[in-house]
């Protein structure tokens, strides 16, 4: 039998570089190809200054390819960051964000927002996230 006590220190050491070489590639593979584990992923938040009913909402869709705020198409740029306007009316509004990757999968995250128009007061609610 052989028995790996009596290998000589050139087959140990030939076994380890390739146990290396395999781990290095799986480590790289895996860091390249993540975004097909994690898919698309929206960061974004809402940006209200003083009395105006208009709103900024801006973040990052990562790995997103379209980005829809309220189902009207809005642009990112290479990075996935974007800057875009929300008109508020009085009451309870819902600020919709969809964000769609190359393969198909989206994510979908709202923003209920409550706008007084005599007082210009503006108070997020709860943030839903939803994974298609």
């Amino acid at each position: 039998m052989n028995n790996p006590k009596n290998k000589s220190i050139k087959w140990w050491l030939r076994i380890g570089l390739f146990s290396l070489l395999f781990i290095s590639i799986g480590t790289f593979t895996y860091s390249k190809m993540n975004f097909l584990v994690h898919g698309v992923k929206i960061i974004a938040t809402l940006n209200h200054v003083g009395f105006s009913p208009v709103t900024q909402i801006s973040g990052n869709a990562k790995n997103a390819v379209f980005v829809s705020l309220n189902g009207r198409e809005i642009f990112i740029d290479k990075n996935g960051d974007f800057t875009e306007s929300v008109a508020l009316l009085p009451g309870l509004s819902v600020v919709t964000l969809e964000a769609q990757d190359k393969f198909g999968t989206a994510m979908e995250k709202k923003f209920e927002v409550m706008y007084t128009e005599s007082t210009g007061a503006v108070a997020f609610g709860k943030v839903v996230e939803n994974k298609f």
